[in-house]
């Protein structure tokens, strides 16, 4: 007679383990560039409590991001708000996640926060730029090829980026349980250009954020305790000289039917960093 309660148990458990693993999905951050990057976390939820943290992925390293229900914001390379953002939601009443990239101008001059091009949005911005390091967010499932799908932005006026506040072309969807990949410097022939980068934390650790790695990368937000980057200092290899004056000293110059011959030009070697 017990069987039915137990039964029912069963699916009570079954379905919270379910509501669980769809309450939250990952974004993977790899670092392909050729110097460090700083990701800048700035999530609001819905009690427009902030989060605002930076974590230092080394080249070559990754960190994992965890984001849950209720929170929207964006993630960029370093503290300067002229960058290319990757734009995140979760809040939506269709159980989705919004998602873009997005290169238009921050601080918009008054009376040009609707500007029609990214031209326009440069000329009335105070920064005149939005674009600081190529980026490319992948789905890693429920890809469909229109909503749900890879974006990519290599450089400044790219097409899968918002160019200008309306260009809602731009916003695409997955279901909740898609997990991301967000790939800096996906062509590995380009680099991040210089941003300023802030240090520490700016609130502290937030609980429903959660920060991890993995690879050699660190959290500066101290969620990473006693994990420390490993730094592999570059040495410039000595340029070799040549000593012309043995040259001239050592060396006879030859001669052809009597005349002098030039004297042999040296070329110094190209310098080589490890």
């Amino acid at each position: 007679m017990l069987l039915p309660f137990i039964a029912a148990a069963a699916v009570g458990t079954t379905g919270s383990i379910l509501l669980h693993q769809h309450s939250f999905f990952k974004i993977t951050f790899m670092n392909e560039c050729s110097t460090n990057i700083d990701l800048y976390t700035h999530l609001t939820n819905i009690f427009n409590i902030p989060t605002n943290e930076i974590d230092r992925i080394i080249s070559g390293g990754s960190v994992v991001k965890t984001i849950r229900r209720g929170y929207e914001g964006y993630f960029r390379n370093g503290s300067d708000d002229a960058a290319t953002l990757i734009g995140i939601s979760t809040t939506n009443v269709f159980r989705e996640v919004s998602y873009n990239l997005n290169i238009i101008p921050p601080n918009l001059n008054p009376g040009f926060e609707s500007c029609k091009t990214l031209d326009e949005c440069k000329q009335h911005s105070k920064s005149g730029i939005g674009f600081n390091t190529p980026i490319r967010i992948t789905p890693i499932s429920n890809t469909n090829g229109k909503n749900c799908r890879e974006l990519t932005c290599l450089a400044d006026g790219c097409e899968d980026a918002y160019t200008f506040p309306k260009d809602d072309i731009k916003k695409h969807s997955c279901r909740f349980n898609t997990n991301y990949k967000v790939t800096f410097c996906p062509s590995r022939d380009t680099a991040p250009q210089e941003t300023t980068t802030a240090g520490l934390s700016l609130t502290g650790k937030e609980t429903t954020q959660v920060s991890e790695t993995t690879t050699a990368g660190s959290s500066l937000t101290g969620q990473l305790d006693g994990v420390v980057p490993e730094v592999t200092k570059k040495v410039d290899t000595p340029v070799p000289t040549a000593d012309t004056n043995a040259l001239k000293a050592d060396t006879p110059v030859p001669t052809v039917n009597g005349t002098e011959a030039p004297a042999l030009e040296v070329t110094p070697q190209p310098k080589h960093c490890v």
